[in-house]
């Protein structure tokens, strides 16, 4: 729970109070609903705070909804399960409850006049630029929510909004320095690259067979899926002048040229012609929908589809790989032609046999064996490391270093600045770079007063992250956490 907790504080103490708000934009209507099975109505009692299973229901409302438009509307209960949306709720509350606690004791309030202010600027609930009460009401009734409850969570809302400006501690002028040796060093560097190239090994069949029981479960077949398929193409279309002109006429908002003028129909043609076999392309496809998922349409083909096809798009595939089957998908435009599928079976991936995996796992086996050999090789150098003065590098370096690309210069460098080490070596694709730091300076003081913003504002992110991660732990300790569910 820490975990969590420390990594979604910030957010907790910003934004939740209008996860109420979210809430009710979303709309309740019926989905998301979860049954906690609990004899008594609290979820969990966190210090002198009790968590509520109607306030829980709420909350597992609020994140199935996220969820489910990240699942393109397709999240169902028994997914929402496996992603733990239960336990995340009840985290999200509890790490509230925690806050508030702490809110409470120090002695920060909030006022009625302060919660109707806030009610009242609210623009979901207005009317003419004027709180509207006629229309508070209704969309509180109508996510089955009571004005009560929700100035209870608005309330809550605004008193760790304070809580948090209590929590923004301003840095040091020490802090600062810090932060702009650490940003704006420059490294006197040798280094030296070592490239697989250099290595020779070759494996012996008991090896790779070796390495391949050990690793068999990483090698597995693509997931596929027997379907029913309909396409349209929209090439198939027949068009006529009169018919092309009426529905120019129809959608001329979508035939303007770089100036938002429209164009005229001789020289938009070509633009009515697509946009017009793509939309009648698309009306046929709904019709052959239907068909298919009533069993009825006879032009269907059976195919088996392969994850990672490449016939066919990621979104197509990522909407694929969360069919059911006896699912019908509809009409989905894939490279000029609008595709129904019927999904009659999924063939699970499976791992593969050996004779299948070999070719695979000889690769892998012996990037593997290469890279540790480098390893062990870059080991032995260092002990007597001549190398090759490169002089000053930064953070912001953009020229390539001797031996190296400009992709691999950067991600060198990247890695080199994250070192505690003045002499090592670093990991690259194919390569091990190792590397001794014989000097650092820091840039001139204009640069980093030009980067003064900078140094502060990511100065204050990381302070905010550590503060963050102790406040979390501290409350742990301070307020007991009994969970009933």
């Amino acid at each position: 729970m820490i975990g969590f907790m420390q990594k979604h504080k910030k957010y907790l103490i910003v934004t939740i109070w209008i996860s109420a708000i979210a809430f009710l934009g979303a709309g309740f209507v019926g989905w998301g609903a979860y049954s906690f099975s609990n004899t008594s109505n609290a979820a969990a009692v966190v210090g002198d705070r009790q968590i509520t299973i109607d306030r829980l229901q709420r909350e597992y409302a609020r994140l199935y909804n996220v969820y489910n438009q990240l699942f393109n509307g397709n999240l169902d209960n028994e997914q929402a399960k496996k992603l733990g949306i239960e336990e995340q709720a009840l985290n999200t509350l509890i790490s509230r409850a925690l806050m508030l606690n702490y809110a409470h004791d120090v002695g920060l309030r909030i006022s009625q006049e302060e919660i109707i202010q806030t009610l009242t600027a609210m623009d979901i609930f207005q009317n003419n630029g004027k709180f509207d009460e006629t229309i508070y009401k209704r969309l509180l009734a109508d996510n089955q929510m009571r004005p009560k409850d929700f100035e209870e969570e608005l309330g809550e809302g605004i008193l760790l909004q304070k809580l948090d400006a209590l929590l923004e501690i301003p840095l040091t002028p020490l802090e600062i320095q810090t932060i702009s040796e650490a940003v704006f060093s420059e490294d006197h560097l040798k280094i030296q690259v070592l490239n697989d190239s250099e290595i020779t090994f070759n494996p012996t069949e008991e090896e790779i067979k070796k390495y391949w029981e050990e690793n068999k479960d990483i090698y597995q077949t693509q997931r596929g899926y027997e379907v029913l398929k309909v396409s349209v193409k929209s090439d198939s279309i027949p068009v006529d002048n009169e018919t092309l002109k009426k529905h120019y006429e129809d959608f001329k908002n979508q035939f303007l040229d770089e100036n938002g003028q429209l164009l005229p129909f001789d020289k938009a043609k070509d633009k009515v012609i697509a946009h017009y076999k793509s939309s009648q392309a698309e009306k046929e496809s709904l019709k052959e929908y239907i068909s298919l998922r009533k069993g009825e349409n006879k032009k269907a083909e059976s195919l088996v589809i392969y994850e990672g096809d490449s016939n066919y798009d990621t979104e197509f595939l990522n909407l694929l790989s969360q069919a059911k089957e006896q699912e019908t998908l509809k009409p989905i435009k894939v490279k000029g032609e609008f595709i129904t599928i019927k999904i009659q079976k999924i063939i699970p991936s499976e791992p593969k046999s050996y004779e299948a995996a070999k070719q695979d796992a000889i690769e892998d086996f012996i990037t593997l064996r290469k890279t540790q050999l480098l390893e062990e090789k870059a080991a032995l150098l260092l002990a007597d490391f001549k190398g090759v003065d490169v002089g000053y590098v930064s953070r912001e370096n953009k020229i390539a270093l001797k031996g190296l690309n400009s992709q691999e210069s950067q991600d060198f460098i990247t890695q080199l600045f994250n070192k505690t080490e003045a002499k090592g070596y670093i990991l690259l694709k194919n390569k091990v770079i190792l590397y001794e730091i014989l000097d650092q300076r820091l840039k001139n003081s204009d640069i980093i007063t030009q980067n003064l913003d900078f140094i502060k504002q990511n100065g204050i992110q990381i302070k905010s992250r550590l503060t963050e991660i102790a406040f979390m732990e501290h409350l742990l300790n301070l307020y007991k956490v009994v969970r009933k569910i």
